[in-house]
């Protein structure tokens, strides 16, 4: 099946390095759905060290602390994500979707032409 022209956007905010986008935003959703960075990182086909790098970088480049993270132990440890980590989600999320809003009027504007969409 042959399928009509189409764009693909990904969104990353930065300051120095990236501060925030897809692979952070995923990696949070993980973090709240399993309570722990490890299990995230294990079912996003990552490394644990990956996972932590991304989470320090992004933790550095905004200011604040995305997550409060506890050692293991005899009760095990894990993470939850910081009050300021859940407003970053619902902003970045509702950004996304305004992008993808106005992206789509444009690319309508620009690309639906008679056959070429």
């Amino acid at each position: 099946m042959r399928q009509g022209l189409h764009y693909k956007m990904t969104v990353r905010l930065l300051r120095e390095e990236k501060a925030f986008g897809p692979g952070i935003a995923r990696l949070l959703e993980e973090i709240q759905k399993t309570g722990s960075m490890h299990q995230a990182a294990k079912n996003m086909g990552l490394s644990y060290s990956k996972a932590w790098k991304m989470m320090k970088t992004a933790e550095r480049e905004l200011g604040f602390a995305l997550t409060e993270r506890s050692t293991g132990g005899r009760e095990g440890g894990g993470s939850v994500i910081t009050q300021e980590g859940l407003d970053m989600m619902t902003r970045y999320k509702a950004f996304l979707l305004d992008l993808e809003q106005e992206a789509d009027r444009l690319f309508r504007l620009h690309f639906e032409k008679e056959g070429e969409a």
